[in-house]
């Protein structure tokens, strides 16, 4: 079976980078696996590196309406050229590119399975034309979650779905020893993120823990409005935040939890990658993914949307009692292993042979 996955950069530092190059490096020692990038071959490539077994190349396609033509001929030329069985689209929006690949009947007399990979959030963007188009058009979708394969399936209604989790990047040798007494979370510092009601949230808790700090570690638009809060709550010497880093496992080792505040998500893997260090996790019952990655009460909490009380009630509950963090953190670390890369790749490896098969 021969497959490749599109993706716009190849070479970014992002969740769906990190992801494909997962995906596409476990299957390359049972399938022919390409990743083609939709911008040039940087000079100094970087990202993550893939496997010698993945065919790396490049599709530069200019953006804008009136270059669609063009860019979906380019497009069907390269994967007819490939005789691929199977293209996946690492980001629904990459199906205007793939237009005449979704409806031209190849060399072979058949064209390949097209996989649009939802990455994002159905409930929040199914008004998109390009979600309603992924529905119309490819054979299947991939959601990460449940509850987004189900939102899919009700709101755009497309031939197949299949909810396939993100696996998580790797298990490091130690733990957390949650000695410490800082709290993190990462992000875009962006409005989906909320980290204002993060802040919130610590100001009320840091009221009556004095030793105790927040790093947020990330960038975005919302940086300088999240640190006006943060002086006007007079927590300049307890909150920093600091650029996104490489080095994440660092991170989560150094925390004693982790906190998300998000209005929504696809998948978070924050709380993957935490858990997977065993931190236990605070978040917002968001949609989606907390509510599947989090165990209620036994490797973390989940409160209610917005609820700021509620999240410094339980941010305070694990700071205040170090054996519910240890007992919390422990079953994170165990719970999680649910998401090792070993069953994802054979959920990836069956979803393939079924689409194959006649899906």
């Amino acid at each position: 079976m021969k497959i490749l996955f599109v993706i716009n950069d190849a070479h970014g530092w992002a969740g769906t980078e990190r992801v494909v190059n997962l995906i596409a490096n476990g299957l390359s020692g049972r399938f022919d696996v390409g990743v083609v990038s939709l911008r040039p071959r940087p000079e100094k490539p970087g990202g993550y590196p893939y496997d010698p077994r993945v065919a790396l190349s490049y599709l530069p396609l200019p953006s804008g309406s009136v270059h669609l033509p063009a860019s979906n001929a380019r497009a069907a030329k390269f994967v007819a050229q490939g005789s691929y069985d199977v293209v996946v689209l690492a980001g629904v929006g990459e199906i205007k590119y793939f237009l005449l690949v979704a409806f031209k009947i190849g060399a072979r007399g058949k064209r390949p399975k097209l996989v649009a990979w939802e990455h994002f959030n159905a409930a929040c963007t199914y008004r998109h034309l390009n979600r309603k188009v992924a529905a119309r058009c490819c054979d299947a979708v991939v959601a990460l979650t449940e509850q987004d394969a189900a939102d899919w399936r009700r709101l755009l209604k497309p031939r197949s779905v299949v909810a396939i989790p993100n696996p998580v990047p790797g298990f490091p040798n130690h733990v957390a020893p949650l000695d410490s007494m800082r709290i993190l979370a990462l992000g875009r510092l962006e409005e989906q993120k909320r980290f204002d009601l993060l802040i919130d949230a610590f100001s009320l808790f840091a009221t009556s823990r004095p030793g105790w700090t927040l790093r947020i570690r990330g960038s975005g638009s919302k940086e300088d409005e999240i640190k006006k809060k943060i002086s006007a709550f007079g927590l300049g010497s307890r909150v920093e935040i600091l650029k996104p880093t490489d080095n994440v496992a660092s991170e989560y080792l150094g925390a004693s939890m982790y906190v998300m505040s998000s209005d929504f998500e696809g998948f978070p893997m924050t709380l993957v990658e935490a858990m997977a260090c065993g931190v236990p996790c605070v978040s917002f019952d968001c949609p989606n993914g907390p509510l599947e990655i989090i165990r209620e009460g036994q490797d973390g909490f989940i409160v209610p949307l917005h609820d700021v009380a509620a999240l410094a009630g339980r941010m305070g509950q694990l700071a205040d009692d170090a054996a519910l963090r240890a007992c919390m953190g422990a079953a994170a670390r165990k719970n999680i292993g649910r998401y090792k890369i070993g069953p994802i790749l054979e959920r990836w490896a069956a979803f393939l042979e079924g689409l194959l098969g006649g899906l």
